[in-house]
């Protein structure tokens, strides 16, 4: 089916460096009439704020859709699609009618599965510092797995365990791109089973703080099943959408942690869930991460476990 030329054009002439801000926390300082990315200085990007050339890696483009299809690997359709569903006018309106989203159910149209998934291991054991056989058993359960361009696939599954929702994390930078696949229902999220019935549900924002938390579980516990005795859940952003159907599904579950991000949004957003399930039953209270997630708070545990003691004679002047 060919793409709408008013949605490419759109596409092309959207702002490279409001479009990395918003979608990849990055910032930039304005230099001689270009502009240089503070967390990857090599990247830098003209006046026109359209054209950029990442040096390190050898790449440059002009737009965002090159910066999608050459630094994150996505097709170029795919990253049409993301881009213009950035833009507020595109955004998915509410159905009209109760029955529209019975009636017409979503269709997940998940990226195509890597063989070996070298990248994956790469990213999120050595880059993100999670537990490897926690992403082993998560890959065995086809919870994730590596797409053809090394991007991460994070799926979630409705009560027949078909696949209803997919978010993607590209790989390539330290805060990469994220999108939901189209199709994607976000009434299924992504969840790290606990090996025993449990009545505690952890939730989060992402998968990667999920996996981050039942990391530090291992790591703290000195036990390497310690991170399957409770549940965890990701919400995939600061909406509950995910966690009405969790519980359906879970009802041994009665105690709701909330460990959303420690920002503005996502402290706001777990207290006011933690009202919500409380005045539902639910025990329900909020332990924030120390950082502002708990994957900074793994990077912070193991860089702290692996810097040397100081002794006497090292304080000694």
């Amino acid at each position: 089916m060919p793409m709408d030329k008013n949605l490419v054009e759109q596409a092309r002439s959207a702002d490279v460096i409001d479009f990395l801000q918003k979608h990849c926390g990055f910032t930039f300082t304005a230099n001689r009439g270009s502009y240089r990315c503070e967390q990857h200085p090599s990247l830098a990007v003209k006046g026109d704020r359209l054209s950029f050339y990442w040096h390190s890696k050898g790449v440059g483009g002009y737009g965002v859709l090159d910066y999608l299809t050459e630094v994150e690997g996505m097709q170029f359709r795919q990253a049409v699609e993301v881009v213009a569903g950035t833009t507020p006018t595109t955004a998915p309106t509410q159905p009209h009618f109760g029955n529209a989203q019975r009636d017409n159910p979503k269709i997940l149209k998940l990226p195509a599965r890597k063989g070996m998934p070298l990248r994956l291991y790469y990213y999120l054991c050595k880059k993100r510092g999670i537990d490897g056989d926690i992403v082993s058993k998560l890959i065995q359960e086809k919870k994730i797995y590596e797409d053809p361009h090394g991007n991460v696939v994070f799926v979630g599954h409705d009560e027949q365990g078909k696949p209803r929702f997919a978010s993607v994390r590209g790989t390539y930078t330290d805060k990469g791109f994220r999108w939901d696949c189209a199709g994607s229902d976000k009434r299924y999220g992504f969840n790290m089973a606990a090996c025993a019935p449990s009545g505690r549900l952890y939730v989060f924002e992402s998968p990667i703080d999920a996996m981050s938390h039942a990391t530090l579980a291992i790591l703290e516990y000195g036990d390497r099943t310690a991170w399957e005795h409770n549940r965890r859940l990701s919400l995939a952003g600061t909406s509950d959408s995910a966690l009405p159907f969790f519980l359906n599904q879970h009802t041994a579950v009665r105690e709701l942690v909330f460990c959303l991000d420690n920002d503005g949004p996502g402290r706001e957003a777990a207290d006011a869930m933690a009202r919500k399930y409380a005045g539902k039953g639910y025990t329900a209270h909020v332990e924030p991460p120390r950082g502002k997630d708990y994957n900074e708070d793994l990077a912070a545990f193991l860089t702290a476990r692996t810097r040397p003691e100081r002794t006497r004679k090292d304080l000694i002047v």
